[in-house]
């Protein structure tokens, strides 16, 4: 394993290629050290921030996770929700709306268009039902209101 892990490190690798070599429990458990290094790193930091500075933080990373999910109709439609929603959103809808960011993006917009049903965790969400009607009536039928959404949500 380890020279064929240091022959792929040369090669240009596809993502299936480079998952198809399996870590060893040492890596693994090694990444698994890093990520809770960090993520304590993470959380002290956030601990020391007043409630409302930490508030003002989330809101604000959860508009750039809603502007940012890699797909444009995904983040027209979650990113111009966001800027007009997440300032007004009470500490719980934020909780709910956390919920939803953490689907994958293609399970969103199924979600929120109809196409899919809401899986359990998410079917009693009152953000899910706010982000879904906003979906029903916003601007983006056309060129021209995609365009429109993007500027006033700030996506250009």
């Amino acid at each position: 394993i380890v020279g064929r892990v240091r022959s792929l490190a040369s090669d240009k690798l596809t993502a299936e290629e480079i998952a198809a070599v399996p870590l060893t429990a040492q890596q693994l458990r090694n990444a698994a050290e890093m990520d809770a290094k960090y993520r304590s790193s993470h959380m002290e930091v956030e601990s020391k921030m007043d409630p409302e500075e930490f508030d003002m933080v989330r809101r604000k990373r959860m508009i750039y996770r809603s502007k940012q999910r890699g797909w444009l109709e995904a983040d027209l439609l979650l990113g111009s929700w966001a800027v007009e929603n997440i300032p007004n959103l009470t500490p719980d809808e934020l909780d709910e709306y956390e919920l939803l960011l953490r689907e994958e993006t293609i399970d969103i917009f199924n979600y929120v268009s109809g196409k899919d049903a809401l899986p359990p965790h998410l079917a009693d969400l009152g953000v899910m039902k706010k982000v879904q009607a906003y979906a029903l009536v916003s601007n983006m039928d056309s060129p021209e209101g995609y365009e429109s959404v993007k500027k006033e949500a700030n996506l250009t």
